[in-house]
C-alpha cells in the first residue's frame, strides 16, 4: 500500500514539473517571424457628391462629382450603380447611385477636394425626365444641355411671380424660422416683385395652425428685402412705423409701400 502511494506521489510531482516546463517554454519561445507582407485595408464604398450633370446624348449624361483628395488612397473607382429608369410609379424620374471606393482614411489625411467624371447611360431617351442620385433630394431637372439642382422649397420650376407664397417661404426660411412655421410667423405688408416687407414674429409658431385664441408673445420685427437675381436678400430690420428716411438710403424703394404702415 505504501509502495502504491509512493508511485502516485512520484507521478504527480513529475506531472507538475512537466507542466511547469511547458509554461516556461511557452513564455520564452521566440515570436514568429513576420512574413513581410503589409496589411492592406479593404476599400469601403461611399456615395459621391454630384456637383454637375451635362447631357452627352439622347440617352446619356456626364456626371461630375467631388471626391476627397490629399492622399494616395482618398478616393478612386468612381462608378454608377443600380440605375432605375423604368419605375411604373415614377416614369418622370431616373434613379442612380454614384459611388466611389476608398479605404477608411486616417483623420486629416484627405482634406482636399477634386472633381471626377463618370458616364451614365439609360435604356430609353431621357427627354425631360429628372435625375435623382443616391436617393438624395431635391432632384436634378433638365436645363438646356445641362441639368440644374432643384430647390427644397421652390421646386424645379419656381413661380415667375417673386411675390408668390413659395418665394416668401424661401425668404422667411433664411431668417432662421423652422420649415413648419414659415407661414404662421409672418405677415406680408407689401410686395411689388422687387421689394418685400414682412412683419415676422418667430414666437407665433407656438400657436396651433387651426387658429383660435392664442397669445404667442415675442417681439415682432419688420424686415425689408430686395430681390436679387434668384433670391430675396435681407436689407434692413426695423421696429418703427412707416419708412421715413429709408428712401434716402435706398433710393429705389417705393415709399408708397411703407409710408402708411404702423409700427410692427
Amino acid at each position: 500500500m505504501r509502495r502504491r502511494r509512493g508511485w502516485a506521489v512520484a507521478i504527480a510531482v513529475a506531472g507538475v514539473v512537466a507542466a511547469s516546463f511547458a509554461v516556461t517554454a511557452g513564455l520564452t519561445r521566440e515570436p514568429a517571424q513576420d512574413s513581410g507582407r503589409e496589411q492592406v485595408a479593404e476599400p469601403v464604398a461611399f456615395a459621391a457628391d454630384v456637383v454637375d450633370v451635362v447631357r452627352t446624348g439622347e440617352r446619356s449624361v456626364r456626371v461630375v462629382v467631388e471626391l476627397p483628395s490629399g492622399g494616395e488612397d482618398c478616393g478612386d473607382d468612381v462608378r454608377v450603380e443600380h440605375v432605375q429608369d423604368a419605375l411604373p410609379d415614377r416614369p418622370d424620374t431616373v434613379y442612380a447611385n454614384v459611388m466611389y471606393s476608398a479605404p477608411m482614411p486616417d483623420v486629416g489625411a484627405c482634406r482636399g477636394r477634386r472633381t471626377a467624371e463618370v458616364p451614365l447611360t439609360v435604356s430609353a431617351p431621357l427627354g425631360e425626365r429628372m435625375l435623382v442620385f443616391n436617393a438624395a433630394f431635391p432632384a436634378w431637372t433638365p436645363d438646356g444641355d445641362r441639368y440644374r439642382r432643384c430647390d427644397d422649397l421652390l421646386g424645379c420650376h419656381p413661380p415667375e411671380d417673386t411675390c408668390d407664397p413659395v418665394w416668401i417661404d424661401k425668404a422667411v426660411y433664411q431668417l432662421d424660422v423652422p420649415v413648419k412655421r414659415l407661414r404662421s410667423v409672418r405677415e406680408v405688408r407689401a410686395c411689388d416683385g422687387t421689394w418685400l416687407i414682412l412683419d415676422v414674429n418667430p414666437a407665433a409658431g407656438r400657436c396651433a395652425p387651426d387658429g383660435g385664441e392664442c397669445e404667442p408673445g415675442g417681439d415682432v420685427a419688420r424686415w425689408f428685402l430686395r430681390f436679387d437675381r434668384d433670391h430675396w436678400e435681407t436689407v434692413l430690420r426695423t421696429s418703427g412705423a412707416g419708412c421715413t428716411g429709408l428712401d434716402r438710403e435706398f433710393t429705389d424703394l417705393p415709399t408708397e409701400l411703407c409710408a402708411t404702415l404702423p409700427a410692427p
